[in-house]
């Protein structure tokens, strides 16, 4: 039989490495080839070391001292202003096309201009969170074990109970509030869900319900209600993927709508997206606090060792998505989530340790959505270690597994389906 694991020498500084040929050969003392697909960043270099400065800065802060509720700074106070002003901006158009049609004559002409007012208004109104498209309903009578543990875990945080459960096939656990009446809902990602160990999914869960009201600046109605009008207004003014065939094949409208539609976007997108990214700005620093926060908060529930394995768990969450496709794709007698716990299994603790390292090159950005894995991992692991007030035993998450497969058969078709 042969070896999969050898010996080598680093070619940059003459380091002994070993060598799994099923991975990436790299150095684990001058990072050699540690990222061999590195991603395409064309950000000034002075940026980078800005952002890295503040992404270290805030680790520092909560190291040494205690992490705590993010607070009414500059930054979020300036979300929240600029969030109101966008929301009013719908009532004005509102009440300006109501004042034309009353107040100014003729009545065509105020007739013409109160109709783009009212336009205007029905595409800056607030949306109501709602669920994607592509997730499959668990309800709470098809899986009391879930929905139990899920009821221990909010009543143990102190947050709202979850109201629906719904399965996807993205690689990801997440937690959103839907509707008018904010509803709780927690989204159970397959190929990442198949591959945490039990407590480990204690873990996700509770740093996920954790974001359900420990002061996080995107789970604020008003901030979220503002991402929901820019979001649509984002993809009302940009250009979609017919554009871009018309533009490529020539083709030439002589109505001038795909000319109009280009000036539209052309002027009013990039106003849009400065607008989201300036939100999106303001309302990071709270919003990787509050991160840290649902950290520390998983590692009292779910104990501090599973809480910071959890999120090592999630850098394979590419690998174990892969794993899923391409059991679904050629089929070999296995099913597409066994293929996953296999492939995660098998990943030694050296490629996990080289993911890390990859999310100190990658994510250490004040424009990504949450903190680096390896300052969160390093952050849970260095201060006091707790235990686990809520444990899921094997024979509950097997109960749990046996709730989903429905939900989760129907999924992997729909997936099927589309590959």
């Amino acid at each position: 039989m042969q070896r999969t694991e050898e010996v080598s020498n680093c070619p940059e500084c003459g380091h002994q490495i070993r060598v799994d040929r099923r991975y990436v050969t790299w150095c684990d003392r001058c990072d050699w080839n540690v990222d061999p697909t590195p991603e395409e960043d064309y950000t000034p270099a002075w940026r980078l070391r800005l952002e890295h400065r503040l992404a270290e800065s805030l680790y520092r802060e909560l190291e040494t001292g205690s992490i705590h509720r993010p607070g009414w700074d500059a930054a979020r106070i300036s979300a929240h202003v600029l969030s109101a002003v966008i929301l009013l901006l719908p009532l004005i158009a509102l009440l300006a096309g109501i004042a034309l049609l009353v107040f100014y004559r003729p009545l065509w002409l105020s007739g013409m201009l109160a109709l783009v007012a009212f336009a205007a208004a029905f595409l800056f109104r607030p949306r109501a969170g709602r669920l994607p498209e592509d997730v499959q309903l668990v309800p709470r009578d098809q899986a009391p074990t879930l929905y139990a543990v899920l009821d221990e875990l909010a009543d143990a945080i102190g947050t709202r109970r979850v109201a629906t459960v719904v399965v996807s096939t993205q690689a990801n656990v997440w937690y959103q509030q839907i509707g008018w009446r904010f509803r709780p809902v927690v989204g159970i990602g397959l190929p990442l869900w198949a591959d945490l160990r039990p407590q480990e999914r204690i873990a996700v869960l509770a740093h996920e319900l954790g974001h359900g009201g420990h002061g996080d600046g995107r789970s604020s109605w008003l901030v979220n209600a503002a991402w929901s009008v820019l979001q649509e207004l984002e993809a009302t003014f940009s250009e979609h993927h017919g554009d871009w065939v018309r533009r490529e094949l020539g083709y030439d409208d002589p109505t001038g709508a795909t000319f109009f539609t280009r000036m539209v976007n052309a002027t009013l997108g990039p106003l849009v997206r400065g607008v989201a990214w300036l939100l999106e700005r303001l309302a990071l620093r709270s919003g990787q606090r509050a991160e840290y926060l649902a950290d520390r908060k998983s590692g009292e529930i779910a104990g501090s060792e599973a809480a910071a394995h959890a999120l090592e768990r999630l850098l394979l969450a590419d690998v174990s998505y892969r794993a899923m496709e391409r059991a679904l794709r050629f089929p070999a007698g296995i099913d597409p989530l066994e293929a996953v716990r296999r492939e995660v299994t098998e990943t030694p603790a050296r490629e996990i340790q080289r993911h890390l390292r990859i999310s100190r090159l990658r994510e250490v950005r004040t424009d990504a959505t949450h903190p680096p894995t390896y300052l969160r991992t390093k952050l849970i692991r260095t201060r006091p270690a707790t235990t686990s007030r809520v444990v899921l035993g094997i024979d509950r998450s097997r109960a749990i597994d046996h709730e989903l497969q429905p939900a989760a058969t129907k999924a992997l078709a729909d997936l099927r389906a589309s590959l």
